[in-house]
């Protein structure tokens, strides 16, 4: 009687699509709940700055991303020659989407069936199911993000000093257009009222 030898080799090639998958995801599951995220600082009265952190990650969200859009842009605009002081007003289409990791199967069977008479019928049926990965313990499950989609940019509004000037209106459209991917007629710029 031989004794089993165990080879790699063997091993690996006999591992097929599915359990990769399925071993791909334990691997990323045990990445995300053993791997600390952040490093807590600490005041010089002991506590925590986590707060700080929080009000970024859940705070106004949508509104946070446009002032922080806005906040870019007129330091940039800012520095266009001629353009002076400006103020900048960002809109978008839609919200944030967040990309979450999902199982994904799909089943298909094949009956043929022949009658008394010789005819030959075909059914087929197809099942598929999709399931959100989760991770966290039992009490706080959420799903696996893998991804965050942001916003478009919908239209932009440019004020300032310079904004009678041909020249300067072209080279603030021209670098709004460039940084968004917008069309032209989504973009004004115009003259800053004095004060």
């Amino acid at each position: 009687m031989k004794g089993i030898r165990f080879s790699w080799k063997d091993f690996w090639k006999d591992l097929g699509t599915r359990r990769w998958m399925f071993l791909l995801a334990a691997g990323l599951l045990i990445v995300v709940v053993f791997v600390p995220v952040g490093e807590r600082k600490e005041n010089g009265q002991g506590e925590t700055d986590s707060g700080m952190e929080e009000k970024d990650q859940t705070g106004g969200g949508i509104n946070d991303y446009e002032k922080k859009l806005e906040k870019r842009l007129t330091e940039l605009l800012s520095q266009v020659e001629g353009a002076g002081r400006v103020e900048v007003m960002v809109t978008l289409k839609t919200t944030s989407e967040q990309m979450v990791l999902s199982d994904y199967s799909r089943q298909e069977n094949l009956v043929r069936e022949t009658d008394s008479q010789g005819g030959v019928r075909n059914n087929s049926d197809v099942s598929e199911k999709r399931e959100t990965v989760l991770t966290g313990g039992s009490a706080s499950q959420q799903p696996f993000v893998t991804g965050e989609v942001m916003p478009q940019v919908e239209g932009v509004v440019v004020a300032c000093e310079g904004g009678d000037r041909a020249s300067v209106r072209a080279e603030i459209s021209a670098a709004v257009q460039a940084l968004f991917d917008i069309e032209v007629h989504k973009i004004k710029v115009c003259k800053m009222a004095s004060q």
